[in-house]
């Protein structure tokens, strides 16, 4: 993970382990941004005496390591021991706080597999769509045979992520099981959005006259498809093109390629984003 700016206590010379996930940390900041990011590994384990005296050695945090300890010796659970260390360093906002303290009491008597489907949908919901979509396939690897419903929900939610990555045509795949599965309309409503953006439109018009099953889908798609293009040809990225390219067409070379390369840089950056791993 990246190195944050240290706030609270010191950088430790040696990390603490967090062996079951293989991830080890130097800071408080970086266990706070651990809690955030992947709040799925909290569980009871989470409160250890190990934990509590690397931050009072390692970290120089004798005082928030006297109120773990109390938390811990009163047996109060993971979810308040966490909950100390969040307040008391105040790296992240109170609703922030809330919610991840809020997964935790929704990963109380969640099988191993429950939790590794919560932390996938989890990821796709932060944004985080390349580690979604790897989540997503150890899952499929484990998934038992039969598993229709479960498989379904699986196969949609990949679809998502993929879609998100702009892998339309895979995405489309993905789609197209969930839908087999499960018969969810939404499913094949994707599975026909995902062909209508990796097609042209002719080639989309022929695909659909090839299938007539999804013939009903198809009205839904296309009104969505126009939705969504009248929404874009009104927003101020449209408008922003829209202007480089009449500075180019009027000669103005410099304008358009300074605007030109500061969208391209935003998009990028945006797209890094979503396939952080």
């Amino acid at each position: 993970m990246g190195l944050p700016l240290l706030a609270v206590g010191e950088r430790a010379s040696a990390p603490y382990t967090f062996s079951r996930l293989l991830i080890s940390i130097y800071s408080v900041e970086e266990l706070c941004y651990l809690f955030k990011t992947n709040p799925f590994i909290l569980d009871a384990n989470i409160v250890d005496k190990r934990l509590i005296l690397w931050l009072e050695k390692e970290c120089g945090l004798g005082e928030l390591a006297e109120d773990l300890l109390k938390v811990y010796k009163k047996n109060k659970g993971a979810e308040e021991f966490v909950k100390v260390i969040l307040e008391y360093t105040g790296y992240l906002n109170q609703d922030e706080i809330d919610r991840v303290c809020g997964v935790f009491r929704g990963n109380v008597g969640l099988t191993d597999y429950e939790m590794e489907l919560n932390r996938a949908d989890f990821l796709l919901g932060s944004g985080k769509y390349q580690r979604a979509r790897h989540e997503y396939d150890r899952i499929l690897m484990g998934l038992p045979e039969g598993e229709r419903v479960i498989s379904s929900r699986v196969y949609h939610n990949r679809g998502v992520s993929l879609s998100r990555l702009f892998l339309f045509e895979q995405a489309a795949v993905d789609f197209l099981k969930a839908f087999e599965f499960g018969g969810r309309p939404e499913s094949g409503r994707a599975y026909l959005l995902c062909i209508r953006l990796s097609m042209d439109e002719m080639d989309y018009i022929r695909f659909i006259a090839e299938v007539p099953a999804f013939h009903d889908f198809s009205l839904e798609v296309e009104h969505i498809y126009n939705q969504v293009m009248n929404r874009y040809n009104e927003s101020d990225g449209k408008m922003q093109i829209d202007d480089l390219i009449l500075d180019k067409a009027m000669g103005k070379g410099n304008s358009y390629n300074t605007g030109i390369d500061r969208l391209i840089s935003e998009a990028k950056k945006n797209y890094r984003s979503f396939v952080e791993t």
